[in-house]
């Protein structure tokens, strides 16, 4: 296949945070392929701030998605030229994102996702069962993208964040979770104990969350005053500094573990029976799957071991 440099490649992926973290080894395999061409992303502006500091884009396009779709396809016609593109990417794969399609012309661009006719369609029934990268993986094959690429991590760290913590050792405890599906979350308690039994070892755990979670995180804080509290205090590249410098990182399926896991410490993520981690898990050898079934006892203790890796806990 000749690649030109005059060649624009477009890519949509909106989502959650943690579903945007997995799907940037797709976009990065997809940059690597079209070393020569000019990429450019439409996503929406919780994510402008990564997308150009990965520095993998021309041009970055933010849309305000509308309950209609047809209202996403007017701000699209808007701000793209549909006929500049020789390859879509769709790897947000939706109904919504689909029906992007209907703006641009199959003779002229090649569309890889679920669009039904497009040259690159992810026929694969089964696609919805899948993990997330392995999907992805998956359907830039069939865009005969065979190779997929790892990308360096070290943009979404920031270098200049420093803490002063008075323990060396210290644990990541993401308590939170989607304020959406609150029933991703386990008992706050568990974070409680956890916290408790580190601390009789001298180490110390640290408490973060978003803006929307300050009075979860003072809760627990009261719960336990010798925790640390940086809710609301930690962008994304200080929380993946902070990790990097963690004994492990333990929370709830949250959009931060994915964060979390690029810093390729322990972590520990608690799957409720609300989502799988066959789909949506952050993946790589440091990453334990403990499922929750209303048992805080037996999760902490299974934490523990991990954490200080040893067979059996006593209290």
């Amino acid at each position: 296949m000749k690649i030109s440099s005059n060649q624009k490649i477009l890519i949509i992926k909106f989502g959650g945070l943690g579903d945007f973290i997995l799907s940037l080894s797709a976009m990065y395999t997809i940059k690597t392929f079209y070393k020569k061409s000019k990429l450019v992303l439409v996503t929406e502006s919780a994510y402008k701030d990564i997308a150009e500091r990965s520095k993998w884009f021309e041009e970055i396009i933010i849309i305000k998605r509308s309950m209609f779709y047809f209202l996403d396809k007017l701000k699209l016609k808007k701000k793209l030229n549909t006929r500049e593109f020789v390859n879509v990417y769709d790897l947000q794969t939706s109904k919504r994102s689909t029906s992007y399609g209907d703006l641009f012309d199959g003779k002229i661009t090649k569309w890889s996702g679920i669009l039904r006719d497009s040259v690159y369609f992810h026929l694969n029934p089964k696609r919805d069962t899948m993990h997330t990268i392995d999907r992805q993986k998956e359907q830039l094959k069939i865009a005969n993208i065979k190779k997929f690429s790892k990308f360096d991590e070290n943009w979404i760290f920031d270098d200049k964040f420093k803490h002063n913590f008075k323990k060396k050792r210290f644990v990541i405890l993401v308590v939170g979770g989607s304020a959406r599906r609150k029933n991703k979350r386990i008992p706050f308690n568990v974070f409680v104990e956890i916290a408790k039994k580190l601390f009789k070892k001298n180490i110390d755990s640290i408490i973060v969350g978003g803006n929307d979670e300050l009075e979860l995180c003072q809760e627990i804080k009261k719960k336990f005053p010798y925790i640390i509290n940086l809710c609301g205090k930690l962008d994304v590249y200080k929380l993946a500094s902070l990790s990097r410098d963690s004994l492990c990182i333990v929370g709830n399926d949250t959009g931060p573990m994915h964060v979390c896991a690029l810093a390729k410490k322990k972590l520990v993520v608690f799957f409720t029976k609300f989502s799988n981690p066959k789909l949506c898990a952050p993946v790589g050898s440091h990453v334990t799957v403990l499922n929750y079934n209303n048992e805080c006892f037996q999760l902490v203790k299974k934490t523990l071991s991990i954490i200080l890796e040893k067979k059996t806990i006593t209290f």
